[in-house]
């Protein structure tokens, strides 16, 4: 499994929350608030099994 993810720029403050569901592509996909040094942001992250060998997943990535 790999992990794309993205964090937000400007801090957050409301309340913590995390949102998880599975696409169509066997990813999931979440959104959460996640502790950083200099405060709490907002977190989007992608989760995927790739399912063929490592040299291929990345080819497929960086040309689609």
């Amino acid at each position: 499994m790999w992990h794309f993810g993205t964090d937000s720029l400007s801090e957050y403050a409301g309340e913590r929350f995390e949102m998880t569901w599975e696409d169509g592509e066997h990813a999931l996909l979440r959104i959460y608030t996640k502790d950083m040094k200099d405060g709490i942001r907002i977190r989007k992250e992608r989760q995927e099994y790739p399912g063929v060998k490592l040299d291929a997943a990345v080819y497929e990535k960086l040309h689609t």
